[in-house]
């Protein structure tokens, strides 16, 4: 029995350049190449994303896992499923429900072939029709998971080659979809309907049968209204109906089907220039709409032709390039640039211009670092410039770069593109820079070997960022930057072996340093990388854990155990001997997993440091009792002693809690002074650790510095692990 945790998952992404993408509170997208995409409402939750894969030329079904909200944890037998007891099957699919049923989408080859045998697919999909004859409207736990069940059939016959249906199979699933749509009840309004409805429609495309339901299409255009927008079900099940249009280029039937279809190109021309959508939660939809109708403009010399040009130019003519319904206007405009000849709806080059009036403010930072932003204050703009600098020093310090890039690299200043929020840098940045936005931010390297080459970092402003700037990301991925400058020869595709872990990691490790509890939090799951696994990270399949918590880890493993180590491999990358690189991660692979599955777990069994600041108890310079924790004052720098340190075996010191920056030295020679003699722990924020031998002299002495508040500290003898 396997105990699997319901959660949301995104369909592929599909976009190829140099890019590294980043983590965030992102919408649901069903399909992300920023020509082709497809805007989605709000899922409950939050949602990693990153890199994506070249776009697809061939129909594959669409994964699109997960299509309901998190819910408790449930008991699922994936392994239950793999049977050729057709009614056994139906069985089980009905008692685990969707959630289990959804594991089919990643299980093993074997489980595959065994669970969609012809057989099985066919015997549900009969069931499913039965069931659907009676469906009441109101919702079916069990019509879902069957649905579910067919859909994942042909993900896996499409990736699997051990899967293959006989044509008979797609016949009774047809079926079992035209009893569903026949039903009374097709076009009732309730989130537990839609959710039932979001998996047939979703297998009218997997299934190839795109054509066949142009009706269905076109009254769902018609019918939409108030009610069902209320529904978030609702919405995120009828938006499949753009899904099954953009996936129809693809089939001949469709192009067939669609080309004398006059009335659903002017029905959802009339959706999209529907204004009462703007600022709705129906608006990503009509953006939808936008698109498609904008899509049509393949299909030349048919009957829909001149109808889509019409209704398009009055799209265009309606809305305006920023401003009102803008969203429509840039998604239409985007597409039809793609697909047909831009002078003919007078938008060639709206991109540029786009730019310079979204991105109007331009504030330099230094030689190497410019900020173009949407809204930004100069306060906020001053304190990113800070933040960078900051980093930027403290990166060439832990990194030991002696400020040299690497050779042929010429991206001597970086641009950071800052929105105003998400939903304008959903909205602007895929036109603008020609990238995918289902993600927290992108970093575009281009190609440093090319004089002149500008990189950009792509971000906004989001409540849950660092509050002194309120940039999402900022402090990640200019670690990016700097690592592309400094450590990694070449540009985003230039290794010829996997770096994944290292970029990910060294960026989420010199922006958080040794605050970074999401990490912590995968440890203490159980959902445990070896070192090998580690080092072999890719971005296929997005598995967030592995490629930023276990990318982290591993560096951070390395920088507190190993740093010397990490230095010999980065010589390797920097001169970009990608061979080299391999030999010294393999080894490490080998040689220190041990000691990388004791130091995790000390990580997070270690004791936490007390929080001990409450009103006006902060401390400032004097004698630091042995095993008491004190609250900082924050007037540094501070200058605390300890007695007889020489006494123990150890002595341990920690920091934590508060907000700032803190910087803590100590020796055993007398005040600290900057000298060799000293013991110095930086790491960003408040977050300081330094362990200690037995000491020579009586007093031990500290100094506590840089800007802080509401910082706790504990020194302690005779023990060997800092407190977390």
């Amino acid at each position: 029995m396997e105990l699997n945790k319901l959660s949301l998952a995104l369909a592929a992404s599909l976009v190829s350049f140099s890019a590294l993408a980043d983590t965030a509170p992102v919408p649901q997208v069903i399909d992300a190449d920023h020509h082709h995409a497809h805007e989605s409402d709000d899922h409950h939750g939050n949602l990693d994303t990153g890199p994506s894969q070249e776009r697809a030329t061939t129909i594959n079904p669409q994964p699109r896992e997960m299509t309901f909200s998190v819910q408790a944890v449930v008991d699922c037998d994936v392994s239950s499923f793999a049977t050729s007891n057709s009614q056994t099957l139906i069985n089980e699919l009905k008692t685990q429900g969707a959630g289990c049923v959804n594991d089919l989408f990643s299980a093993d080859s074997q489980t595959q072939i065994d669970a969609f045998s012809s057989n099985n697919m066919y015997y549900v999909a009969k069931h499913a029709t039965e069931l659907a004859k009676t469906y009441s409207g109101t919702g079916s736990a069990e019509l879902e998971a069957l649905f579910l069940y067919l859909r994942a059939g042909y993900y896996a016959e499409f990736y699997n080659d051990g899967v293959s249906f006989t044509s008979w199979v797609t016949t009774a699933v047809k079926e079992a979809v035209d009893t569903f749509v026949a039903n009374t009840h097709f076009y009732a309004s309730n989130d537990a309907h839609g959710k039932v409805l979001a998996e047939v429609i979703t297998i009218m495309d997997s299934a190839s049968l795109q054509h066949e339901y142009l009706d269905v299409i076109e009254q769902w255009l018609t019918r939409w209204n108030d009610d069902y927008a209320q529904h978030w079900n609702m919405r995120d099940a009828v938006n499949g109906i753009f899904t099954i249009l953009y996936r129809g280029q693809w089939s001949s039937a469709f192009k067939t089907a669609i080309a004398g279809r006059e009335s659903l190109v002017r029905n959802l021309a009339a959706f999209a220039k529907d204004r009462s959508k703007l600022n709705s939660s129906s608006e990503f939809m009509a953006v939808n709409a936008g698109r498609e109708l904008a899509r049509m403009t393949q299909y030349t010399n048919t009957t829909i032709a001149p109808v889509v040009t019409s209704e398009l130019t009055a799209l265009l003519d309606q809305y305006t390039m920023y401003g009102n319904g803008d969203a429509v206007w840039l998604a239409a405009a985007d597409v039809a640039s793609y697909y047909t000849d831009c002078a003919e709806y007078g938008i060639c080059g709206f991109e540029t211009e786009l730019k310079s009036l979204v991105l109007s403010q331009n504030y330099t930072c230094s030689d190497t670092i410019r900020i173009l932003s949407q809204d930004l204050t100069l306060i906020q703009q001053q304190a990113a410039c800070d933040k960078m600098g900051f980093e930027e020093t403290h990166f060439h310090f832990e990194l030991e770069t002696g400020n040299q890039p690497v050779a042929d690299d010429y991206n001597t200043q970086l641009q950071v593109n800052i929105f105003n929020s998400s939903d304008d840098y959903r909205k602007y940045a895929g036109p603008i820079f020609g990238i995918d936005t289902n993600n927290g931010g992108m970093y575009l390297e281009g190609d440093p070997s090319v004089p002149g080459n500008v990189p950009n970092f792509i971000a906004y402003e989001a409540s849950y960022a660092n509050p002194d700037h309120f940039i999402w990301n900022l402090e990640h991925e200019y670690v990016h930057y700097l690592d592309g400058r400094f450590d990694l020869y070449g540009n985003f595709s230039t290794p010829t072996e996997k770096v994944v872990w290292w970029s990910e990691g060294v960026a989420e490790y010199i922006s958080k340093q040794n605050d970074n509890q999401a990490a912590l939090d995968t440890i203490a799951d159980g959902s445990a990388f070896t070192l090998q696994e580690i080092f072999e990270t890719t971005y296929d399949g997005f598995d967030v854990d592995r490629i930023y918590r276990w990318g982290y880890l591993a560096v951070r493993f390395m920088f507190e155990r190993h740093k010397e180590d990490l230095a010999h491999m980065l010589v390797e990358t920097r001169r970009g001997d990608w061979a080299a690189y391999k030999g010294h991660v393999n080894q490490w692979a080998v040689q220190y997993q041990s000691e990388f599955e004791q130091w995790t777990q000390q990580l997070v069994g270690g004791v936490p440091v007390p929080d001990v600041c409450s009103g006006n108890n902060a401390t400032g310079s004097g004698r630091v009792t042995a095993g008491e924790a004190i609250c900082l004052s924050s007037s540094a720098p501070l200058w605390l002693s300890v007695e007889a340190v020489n006494a123990s075996s150890s002595v341990v010191i920690s920091t934590g809690h508060g907000s700032g920056d803190l910087t803590l030295r100590y020796s055993n020679q007398g005040w600290p002074t900057g000298s060799a003699s000293d013991v110095v722990s930086a790491q960003l924020g408040n977050g300081e650790c330094i362990v200690l031998d037995k000491q020579d002299n009586y007093w031990g002495y500290i100094q506590v510095s840089g800007e802080y508040s509401g910082a706790t500290l504990i020194v302690e003898l005779d023990t060997t692990e800092c407190r977390r």
